[in-house]
């Protein structure tokens, strides 16, 4: 009889152990991601485009976000009307554009996600880099990413901010 209550102790240790291993593997990883720096990317393309090697793809309804709080506690919210624009001397441009029309809410989804995470002091900060710009060039390249290509070079950005 005593013997099984020793056995029943040890499991349940083992069991709590495992758990706790687990829990500090979970939550520790997590600790680490979560405190790297973000990284700004300023995005150029390869050579400079005229107006006439670029193709904008417009988006006629404006994307309408909330920012994230900062600092002040103050909520804010952003419109934005975007047109992407597209190196037309590439072969694949035309497709890529296409693509682009097709995927309007992809793209708005990546630029919603870029939004939820910047506050409207990140926008408005007038530094070494205007704060829209850092945008851009954020867009930029989540965009790029998204759709694997070098052929998008530009964002054109009507900004609203409330």
């Amino acid at each position: 009889m005593g013997g099984k209550v020793v056995n029943i102790v040890i499991i349940a240790l083992l069991v709590v152990l495992i758990g706790l291993i687990g829990f500090v593997a979970v939550y520790g990883l997590q600790a680490i991601n979560n405190s790297r720096e973000p990284v700004e990317i300023v995005v150029k393309p390869e050579r400079t485009l005229s107006q006439r090697e670029i193709d904008l793809v417009k988006f006629t309804d404006p994307l309408i976000s909330n920012l994230k709080i900062g600092e002040t506690g103050t909520k804010h919210a952003v419109s934005l009307r975007i047109s992407i624009g597209v190196d037309n001397t590439d072969a694949e441009s035309a497709e890529l554009i296409s693509l682009l029309h097709d995927r309007e809410p992809v793209i708005r989804d990546v630029i919603g996600q870029i939004l939820k995470v910047t506050t409207y002091e990140d926008l408005t900060e007038l530094n070494e880099f205007n704060g829209i710009e850092i945008l851009r060039a954020n867009i930029i390249s989540a965009l790029r990413a998204e759709f694997a290509t070098s052929l998008i070079v530009n964002v054109v950005m009507d900004v609203i901010y409330q």
